[in-house]
């Protein structure tokens, strides 16, 4: 048993989402289940879920059961060269309908929240747009479907990702990242982070090509979204310009739409001081538009 999740229902196991891929997820209910909504939480680009496990328990203390897993090319998902891979991003909207298939079945949930950060954001926006069977209402924290880029930089990851799709690329901490995480997280968390195995520390330029498509590819499909959407955004993110939700935002289509900013917030308002703010807005938010 995770320590961090005594006193809660807890499992984590891998499962097999077809053609021999198995993904790792961990689900948490409430000890007393009081809604039968189940969120479906997709971790941003180089995480995995257990860096969301404080935000999964936050949200069962107001009734909902989570799950999460680890994405392609992360976490206990990937292993060796594996790691920081993906063939397509087609492959993201495909596990996470699979996955949300899963996972309602299991617990027999009648509604389904998908939420995302960064890339994870991106995955279930697109896939909202792109094809929609599953989920009932969608959030999109710091959604990635807006990526400042030089087009010189595309291009070159975008012919190596065509002849050395494999080819590594180191990921280090920018000084501006670097600041943020020191300014907005408390010591032990960056300590903690700047540890974490798990984290990936380089990618594959396929990997990086594939986002970047998928962050253009969106905008084709941001008006077909007919679903309650959330969008997320703290007004210092360095890293996904908050742009990227208030266009999201004016261009969604939908009956139910909502922009929340966050005033002095980062890219991580999840891990930031203050954090559980956010997940209380997140909870309320569900409370209200699926009841």
């Amino acid at each position: 048993m995770n320590s961090r999740v005594i006193g809660l229902n807890y499992i984590e196991d891998y499962v097999n989402l077809g053609y021999k891929f198995k993904v790792f997820y961990r689900c948490i209910t409430p000890p007393e289940k009081l809604s039968n909504i189940l969120i479906i939480w997709l971790h941003g680009y180089t995480a995995h879920s257990d860096l969301y496990l404080n935000v999964a328990k936050e949200l069962t203390k107001h009734g909902y059961s989570v799950c999460m897993y680890d994405q392609r090319g992360h976490g206990r998902t990937a292993q060796g060269y594996e790691r920081g891979y993906v063939e397509s991003f087609e492959d993201f909207l495909i596990d996470l309908e699979q996955f949300t298939l899963f996972a309602k079945d299991k617990f027999g949930s009648e509604k389904i929240v998908l939420i995302g950060h960064s890339m994870g954001g991106l995955v279930v926006l697109l896939y909202s747009g792109k094809y929609g069977r599953v989920g009932d209402a969608v959030v999109g924290i710091a959604p990635a479907v807006l990526i400042p880029v030089k087009l010189g930089a595309r291009i070159i990851v975008a012919l190596m990702s065509i002849f050395a799709p494999r080819k590594r690329i180191k990921l280090p901490f920018t000084p501006e990242q670097v600041s943020e995480l020191s300014k907005k997280f408390d010591k032990d968390l960056v300590e903690a982070m700047a540890k974490d195995e798990l984290a990936l520390r380089d990618t594959t330029v396929r990997l990086l090509s594939e986002i970047w498509k998928a962050s253009r590819e969106f905008w084709k499909y941001v008006d077909r979204i007919h679903k309650p959407v959330l969008l997320i955004h703290g007004d210092e993110d360095n890293v996904i310009p908050i742009e990227a939700s208030k266009q999201t935002y004016n261009k969604l289509r939908t009956s139910v739409k909502v922009l929340k900013i966050y005033t002095g917030k980062g890219h991580s308002i999840v891990h930031e001081i203050g954090w559980r703010d956010c997940i209380k807005d997140i909870a309320e938010w569900i409370r209200t538009t699926l009841r």
